[in-house]
């Protein structure tokens, strides 16, 4: 089957978005598709000094990556998603499948079956106008989201939505067999905590900047991060001998980072700022970092949020506690340092959890078998 992935996520990037996209389009096309992606050429807002962009993501080239125009003029979003639907035309694919609604707008002119992948409501009143007619075109097949709390929303507002939309969460890949996990200096003697993922206003870095002086037998290691972030966050931990900014990692070495850590965690905020510090995506997010701690089996941490708890159970898969209490923080750490049988537990847990629901090839399957349908 011939499929079109109508993106506009900038490829590449440190982007969870374009992560999710490139991640997506390999294991379509290794379920036995041929997959195109259209990605707006946005070299202002791309990663610099990317030789292979395949390599960037650790995911293999077994797709193919189409550019499109991204001028610097009012209104570019639109123009690159009109453009998209052109180009994707003249592939004459079988389905449309995107997480662009305004490229799958345009393709709507077209006799093709179109899925949407949806992260969180749209805002934008002219991009609200695209999703509310796209979903009443004939050829709309599916609309795929994240979260259960995300599908309610739609389906609240959108009644007509009911038997077109599909609950399916973020994934992660299988930690290969032979992955060696990073050598740490005090692995040893005090445990060893990560943090993986952005730091922008929400993720969790005023959690973890708040307990790292509490917690002198522990060392905390924050992976991640745009270049401005880090600095912030460096000059407001410059006090904590205990927190390690290993700044922005390849994907394959991010794993070996997760695999030595003895806790890792999720300190999401009730409001959470996505990649260019805008939005706001804490009633919906489904991040894809969690998806990874469980796929490395590690003890997790986590906040009690309702959207996280349709992932992750509290004393079963991961210690879920008070977002916003230091203190709350603390003591869980503490309780995981003094018990190892509960970190194991709690991991392979979670672990085990993932590779039956949450891996990519998993949520891949899931997703093709209602286009089949």
């Amino acid at each position: 089957m011939k499929i079109a992935y109508m993106s506009q996520s900038f490829i590449p990037s440190r982007s969870a978005n374009s992560i999710h996209v490139m991640k997506m389009c390999q294991v379509l096309a290794e379920e036995g598709h041929q997959v195109t992606l259209f990605a707006p050429d946005a070299k202002n807002d791309m990663e610099s000094g990317v030789a292979d962009i395949y390599s960037f993501y650790d995911v293999s080239h077994c797709f193919h990556i189409v550019y499109l125009p991204w001028l610097w003029i009012k209104g570019r979003g639109y123009l690159y998603g009109y453009l998209a639907a052109q180009k994707a035309r003249q592939l004459k694919p079988d389905i449309i499948y995107g997480r662009s609604i305004v490229a799958c707008y345009f393709a709507t002119f077209d006799n093709v079956p179109i899925m949407l992948e949806s992260h969180a409501p749209e805002t934008k009143k002219i991009s609200v106008w695209m999703f509310e007619r796209l979903i009443q075109c004939p050829t709309f097949h599916q609309l795929i989201v994240i979260t259960e709390a995300l599908c309610d929303h739609y389906l609240t507002k959108y009644p007509c939505l009911e038997g077109k939309i599909q609950v399916v969460p973020d994934g992660a890949d299988p930690v290969p067999s032979k992955t060696i996990p990073v050598s740490l200096p005090n692995a040893k003697s005090r445990l060893q905590i990560g943090y993986v993922g952005h730091l922008y206003q929400g993720k969790g870095m005023e959690i973890i900047s708040r307990i790292a002086s509490k917690c002198p037998w522990a060392d905390f290691h924050v992976i991640g991060g745009m270049d401005k972030d880090i600095a912030y966050w460096k000059h407001q931990c410059k006090g904590d001998g205990n927190i390690f900014f290993h700044g922005f990692l390849p994907h394959s070495e991010v794993r070996r980072f997760i695999l030595s850590f003895d806790v890792v965690l999720a300190p999401y905020q009730r409001h959470i700022t996505v990649y260019g510090d805008s939005g706001d995506i804490g009633k919906w997010t489904s991040p894809l970092k969690l998806f990874e701690y469980m796929a490395a089996g590690k003890a997790i941490v986590c906040s009690d949020l309702p959207v996280l708890k349709e992932v992750l159970c509290h004393k079963k898969t991961a210690l879920l506690v008070d977002p916003e209490s230091p203190e709350a923080w603390e003591q869980a750490l503490g309780q995981l340092r003094d018990d190892i049988f509960l970190r194991e537990r709690l991991g392979l847990e979670a672990q085990e959890i993932f590779n039956t629901r949450y891996t990519w090839q998993a949520r891949a399957r899931q997703i093709l078998s209602k286009i089949q349908d």
